[in-house]
């Protein structure tokens, strides 16, 4: 990894740990770049709580909305797929989506930047469509995606293809 290089995901640090792409330095290095953002993010709360519960209770209706429809499991399901996939700025945040004991809303972000929404999602029983709304600064609008996922041979969901709307 060069300093110019956006830094990866804490899962695909661990990988990279366990296979011996990476030192147990560099390895500290990069998850401190991660804990510092979740610190800049907790201090920002901190500094305007009006907004920060704002943030979290339209989080939490987003989860909600999602899961009702659809299940909890599937929902984390698809945000474990969706960590696993490259060149995905949000999968920085949904490293942990498998853990139950990690609430749904923690990993929705509807307001504020940046954004990562679900917008639209089919479910079938070997396949799923959804349309994602994520990114976003104070310049730029956020992106729409879709991503077309489709279970393997150990009924694992995985990314098959993804493109712009």
């Amino acid at each position: 990894m060069t300093p110019t290089d956006p830094v990866p995901t804490p899962q695909q640090l661990f990988r990279w740990l366990d296979n011996g792409r990476i030192t147990p330095e560099e390895f500290r290095q990069s998850m401190a770049v991660h804990a510092r953002e979740i610190i800049q993010e907790m201090e920002q709360a901190h500094t305007n709580p009006l907004v920060a519960k704002f943030n979290e209770l339209m989080n939490r209706r987003e989860a909600w909305k999602w899961s009702r429809k659809h299940g909890e499991l599937l929902i984390r399901e698809i945000l474990c797929a969706l960590m696993d996939e490259e060149r995905f700025s949000p999968a920085r945040w949904l490293w942990n989506a498998a853990h139950p004991h990690i609430p749904l809303h923690c990993f929705f972000r509807t307001r504020g930047t940046p954004v990562l929404r679900f917008v639209e999602m089919n479910v079938q029983p070997q396949a799923v469509t959804l349309v994602i709304e994520h990114g976003g600064s104070e310049t730029l609008p956020p992106v729409q995606e879709q991503f077309m996922l489709r279970r393997n041979r150990r009924t694992q969901l995985f990314v098959e293809r993804r493109q712009l709307v």
